[in-house]
């Protein structure tokens, strides 16, 4: 009877044991941080509201853009792309082409905020509502669009060309059709994407070379246009 005593306290002591080993290592699993990536903006949008002020006169007060001033809808840009290219302008990745006018303008814009401040303005530009966007490009074939950017455009800027993070592509649907068209041109004429450093617009600015004709690009834009409704 003793020997069974025994044996049962021994038992009970060895799962005390095993449990107080065992915890230590669950609660930390319990408590290791998620490692999804996270590139939302971290800024702070009530400073980001300030700084924007200067942002407004050409991009519009619910950074919509203005075509009038060749300045492009903000509002539905992806975060890490908006990052991206204004750390392009300050450091003059882009902008400083003689032929690029605009990036001209936007250069010493962004030069005026530090990395902390970009955060800032993102923080508060993805406060504002999707703005509306109008068609303005005709004379375009959406389904050649549709071939030609599933072909060779669709493996960057992904299905519904809303963009992938993993490759800095940014959202296409929903930017207006003449900052496209611009752009578009201005990588095809290495007007962007030519400058050292700028890694992301060198492989776009080779995709773009590519591209045959104005016709391609007048579809292409189509195409994307079609995307807005879906």
């Amino acid at each position: 009877m003793f020997n069974h005593i025994r044996i049962a306290i021994l038992s009970i002591a060895l799962l005390a044991m095993a449990s107080c080993g065992s915890s230590p290592e669950e609660k930390k699993t319990e408590k290791e941080p998620v490692t999804a990536d996270k590139t939302a903006t971290t800024g702070n949008a009530a400073k980001g509201k300030s700084l924007y002020t200067t942002c407004a006169t050409c991009h519009g007060q619910k950074a919509e853009g203005m075509q009038a001033l060749g300045a492009p809808a903000l509002a539905d840009q992806e975060p890490y792309y908006l990052k991206n290219q204004l750390q392009n302008f300050r450091t003059n990745k882009r902008g400083v082409h003689e032929k690029d006018a605009y990036g001209a303008q936007m250069a010493p814009m962004a030069k005026i905020l530090d990395s902390e401040g970009i955060m800032d303005v993102i923080a508060y530009i993805k406060t504002m509502p999707s703005p509306t966007i109008e068609t303005t490009l005709e004379g375009g074939n959406v389904e050649n669009g549709k071939n030609y950017y599933n072909m060779v455009c669709g493996a960057c800027h992904g299905p519904g060309a809303v963009g992938i993070e993993s490759l800095n592509s940014p959202k296409l649907v929903g930017m207006q059709d003449w900052y496209l068209e611009r752009q578009l041109n201005n990588f095809r004429q290495g007007i962007r994407g030519k400058e050292e450093g700028d890694t992301f617009g060198a492989q776009m600015q080779q995709i773009a070379e590519s591209i045959p004709d104005d016709q391609t690009v007048a579809d292409l834009i189509a195409y994307i246009n079609s995307l807005k409704a879906e």
